[in-house]
């Protein structure tokens, strides 16, 4: 019996490890917000993902500790753009703009319910966009219910949920993908806080090509059809709005 040559042998060895890596999910480093549109729209692109949820600032931290993404999705702007400027992404781009609710389990939600009675989660503000974005409205409104800090918004609305709170800042996109009667949330006017602007960077790294071109099917029309209809604003809506007013 003939025997390859060795060479031969480590190309199909290279080529067959090579096959299997561009076949792997894509690491995608999700804020922990947008976790059901997620689970909605990664059925409909093409490449298979493999998510991992969390804050924003949490995700942040764990690269920057050194773990591998080929995506962020983040639930603010300032961190993508620190990623872009310490060299290790790019690209970043707005995939949808968050809404921040008042969830309430008894009672008519708006800000006459922040009582100094009511226990009220929030995300961690330091290191979660829309606990931040609660925190500048509690301020706005000058209200001071008694918090109950998480460490993102889907422990938040847990928090809730358990009735270990009598209510929770969460995002619109969680009550849209519970079914929750609009009864039960308040959608926070705009002016109370900054506007929790979602942006998307692809990390440096040998999947670069393959993952901005999922990203570029994210930013799609049937994607970002998925999206709005998950309870997000997406960047031609607030383009349109900003043109309405002008």
């Amino acid at each position: 019996m003939r025997l390859a040559p060795t060479h031969q042998v480590i190309a199909v060895v290279a080529l067959a490890c090579g096959a299997a890596s561009s076949a792997a999910p894509l690491r995608i480093a999700v804020a922990s917000n947008f976790q059901a549109a997620f689970e909605t729209v990664r059925t409909s692109l093409d490449a298979s993902a493999n998510p991992t949820y969390g804050s924003t600032g949490l995700l942040y931290a764990q690269i920057m500790q050194g773990r591998s993404f080929d995506a962020f999705l983040s639930a603010d702007r300032e961190r993508p753009l620190k990623l872009v400027a310490q060299g290790r992404a790019f690209g970043p781009q707005v995939y949808a703009r968050g809404s921040l609710v008042l969830l309430v389990n008894e009672g008519s939600p708006g800000p006459h319910w922040l009582t100094t009675d009511k226990r009220v989660a929030l995300a961690n503000p330091q290191t979660a966009p829309y606990g931040r974005a609660a925190r500048q409205a509690l301020d706005a409104l000058g209200a001071s219910p008694r918090l109950i800090n998480a460490l993102n918004v889907a422990q938040a609305f847990h928090f809730a949920a358990s009735g270990a709170a009598n209510g929770a800042f969460v995002a619109l996109a969680q009550v849209t993908a519970q079914g929750i009667a609009e009864k039960r949330y308040w959608l926070l006017p705009d002016r109370l806080h900054a506007p929790i602007e979602q942006v998307a960077v692809v990390m440096h790294g040998e999947r670069e090509a393959e993952t901005q071109a999922w990203l570029d099917r994210l930013l799609g029309r049937d994607a970002q059809s998925l999206i709005r209809s998950a309870g997000y604003r997406v960047p031609g809506d607030v383009a349109n709005a900003r043109g309405t007013q002008d």
